[in-house]
Parts: C-alpha cells; structure tokens; sequence
C-alpha cells in the first residue's frame, strides 16, 4: 500500500467532488441559509406571540363579586395574570363586556375566547354554593385555544383568592387546604429557565440525528459519483489500467469519500452551534453543551468512515449514477430503526447497545451534549469505537473485494443471471 498513490487518488476524488456544483450549493449554501431562516422565523414568531392581544368577552360580569375582583377596569385584577406570560413574551390581555349575542361576537372573532358568569354567582358563593363559570373558544383556532388555556389559569388564580377569602372568614390558615408542602426545583425556575432546559434536552436528543442525517448525505452522492458516475463517464477503465493496485483506488476514493461527508457534518455543525449561541443571546439561558457538541463532531468522523465504506461497497455495483441512487437511498430506510432506537426516551447507553454501531454511536453523542445526570459513561467509549471500527474494516474489505471482480466493474446491460441480490453475494 503506497501513501503517495492513496494520496494522488484522493486528492483527484475531492477535487472532481468539489467540481460538482449541485452537491457543492446542497452541503455549502443550504446550511448557510436554512440554519438563520430557522432562527429569524423563530425571532418573528415570538415577536408576533409578543405584540398579540388577547381580547376576553365577558358575559353576566354584573354578577361577580366586588372583592376578591377578577376584573380590574377592562383589564384582570392585578396580580391574578401568570407572573410568567409577560417573561416568556406573551402578549397583553384585554376584557370587553358583551351584553348581545356572545357567540357571533366570538365567531366572528371580534374576542378570541369567552366568559360566561351565571346569574348570581357571588350570591351563591356566599352561600358556599358552587356557581358555574363557562369558558367557550373557537374549535379548530389555535389563538383561541391558547386565549382559554390562559384565561382558565387566570381563573383559577383568582379562585385560590376565593379560597382564601373564605379560609379567613372561618379563622383558617390561608393554606389549610394543603396537606404538606412540596419542594419542586422545575416549578420553582422562571418559567424561560423551565424552557430553556427543555430546549437543552430536546437539541441533546435532536442534534446527534441531524448530524447523523448529515453525514449520510454528504457520502451517498460523492460515493455514487467515484463509482457508477466513473462508470457512466468511462473514466473507471482509465483508472483501472494505471499502476494503483485496485486496494489503493479503493481506499484513495473511501478517503475522499470520507473526508467530503465529515466535511459536510463540521459545517452543518457549525451553522448549528451558531444558531444555538444566536438562541441563548435572545433567551438569556444556555441551551446547548458546547464542548458536548465538539465531542460529537468529533465521534462523527469515525460513522462518516462508515457510511462512506458502505455506500462504495454498494455503489460499485451500479452502472449509472441513477442505478446508484436506487440502491443507496434504501440505505437511508435501513439506518433509521438504528437512530430511531437511540432517542427513544429512556434509553441508556450500556454495553450492548455500545455495540450496535449507529446506536452506540447516537447514545453516546446524547451523553456527551447532556448537562448533569450520570455524566459521561467514559468506559463504554472503547467499545462504541471498537464497533465502528470493525464494521468499517469489514465494509473496506466487502469493497476491495467487488473492486477487484471484473463482473462487477464491468457488466453490461441485460439480464442478470441470479439477479442483482445473487450478484453481491457471488464468489
């Protein structure tokens, strides 16, 4: 095996993959534009969620209470808002009191939710009666929907002040209606700490697949470009016919192969992490591990190794570049239970799942973006790389083999004795 050979094949891969101007605007320009349109049409929507009245239609008001009050002018009492709506950007709440037909009013979305009072309620609530409240929104509307979910919590604030109110009048504890005291460190957090945390727990779950997704399509197209495209454009022979041993070209294309899908993976990841650094100025909170997120770039170099094995392996065996698409994309399909599998909730790295190697290699990118918890299960490294190791080792040697048969590098069109799944297999 000449370094210097594997080096010249490479380099004359990489450079004919960059030539490529389709794959070039896919790995280079979409990161470049997707990533900040994701990140502005997030700094819109929360914006416009800011700058969104909710407009409440109250119905029978004449019959609440005067104290404790729910309505304050044409505005909530102070204080019975959730103290978290103005922190997580949610916009301001206006009550208007409807006397003539409530429901066109709420149809014709002229409120976004209603408040139905029933006649003499503050009557029965003296009476320790159980009046009703009625709440109505627009089935299908999402604004509406939200307006009732945040209008029922306002109630119920508004109710435990009832509560206490009555809870006086008899010489009760304000809080004698609870049992013990419960000490919850989420509930306790502001409520964008809550949603930063949750943020962080989805991307250390999310990113290591998006990487994953990456590093598969940065080694289809190059693999099926050095294989059926040198076929199709009769450029296989010229290289067949040249000192390299057939083991160099392989291993000078996997190189190249793998260096283009590792590359594709780096920028992607850059884009990410530049999104996420983007989210954490807006939010004020941390939402990703950064070192986490450079051990994951770095564990991606050895599945780029993989995949790029694999789709060369498989993509020697097509005449075209279209035939080569047909039997690479269903490796997407075979790979996806391996990922699947990995963020399902719940599932932890241990040996065996170390073993598998798109699992092992997706739990252990989990851990490493993980902030507390166990920690990072260092020993099971070893095997998660012993894994991808030996899987590229045998899908290397799987692709030496079929570079070295002449029916394969050569067929021509026809019909195939045994068919194409016999042929793979064929001594």
């Amino acid at each position: 095996m000449r370094f210097s050979v594997l080096r010249l094949i490479a380099m004359r891969e990489l450079r004919d993959l960059l030539r490529d101007r389709r794959s070039v605007l896919l790995i280079l320009l979409m990161p470049l534009v997707l990533y900040p349109l994701f990140g502005l049409a997030g700094l819109v929507l929360a914006k416009t969620a800011a700058e969104q009245k909710t407009v409440v239609g109250l119905v029978g008001g004449e019959f609440l209470p005067e104290s404790p009050a729910l309505i304050d002018g044409d505005d909530f009492a102070e204080g019975l808002l959730d103290s978290d709506d103005a922190e997580a950007g949610i916009g301001p709440v206006s009550v208007v009191k409807l006397a003539d037909d409530p429901g066109a009013a709420l149809a014709g979305k002229r409120v976004d939710v209603l408040l139905k009072v029933s006649d003499n309620f503050a009557a029965l609530v003296r009476e320790k009666k159980k009046p009703t409240l009625t709440i109505e929104h627009r089935e299908g509307d999402e604004k509406s929907k939200l307006a009732s979910r945040r209008l029922a919590n306002t109630v119920k604030n508004w109710e435990a002040r009832l509560r206490e109110q009555r809870f006086e009048a008899a010489n009760l504890p304000k809080d004698f209606h609870r049992i013990f005291t419960l000490v919850d460190p989420i509930a306790s957090k502001p409520k964008l700490k809550r949603a930063a945390d949750e943020l962080r727990d989805l991307l250390a779950r999310g990113l290591p697949f998006i990487l994953m997704m990456w590093l598969i399509t940065g080694a289809i197209q190059p693999a099926v470009d050095v294989t059926a495209g040198e076929k199709e454009r009769g450029t296989m022979e010229t290289l067949l016919i040249s000192p390299a041993e057939r083991g160099e070209i392989v291993y000078g294309k996997f190189f190249a192969v793998t260096v283009y899908s590792f590359a594709a993976m780096v920028w992607n990841a850059v884009w990410l992490a530049i999104a996420c650094v983007g989210g954490e100025l807006v939010i004020g909170y941390a939402i990703v591990n950064k070192a986490g997120l450079i051990g994951c770039v770095v564990l991606g170099f050895p599945m780029a190794m993989l995949f790029s094995a694999v789709c060369l392996a498989l993509g020697v065996f097509a005449r075209s570049t279209k035939e080569g698409q047909y039997y690479l994309m269903p490796l997407v399909l075979l790979i996806m239970p391996l990922a699947f599998w990995a963020v399902v909730p719940g599932k932890e790295l241990d040996f065996g799942n170390a073993l598998i190697p798109i699992t092992g290699a997706m739990l252990l990118q989990q851990k490493l973006l993980a902030v507390g918890g166990d920690g990072v299960p260092w020993a099971m490294i070893v095997p998660v790389f012993g894994a991808l190791v030996v899987s590229v080792v045998l899908a290397l040697w799987f692709a030496v083999r079929q570079f070295k048969r002449e029916d394969v590098l050569f067929r021509e069109i026809g019909p195939e004795k045994g068919g194409r799944l016999g042929r793979l297999f064929r001594p």
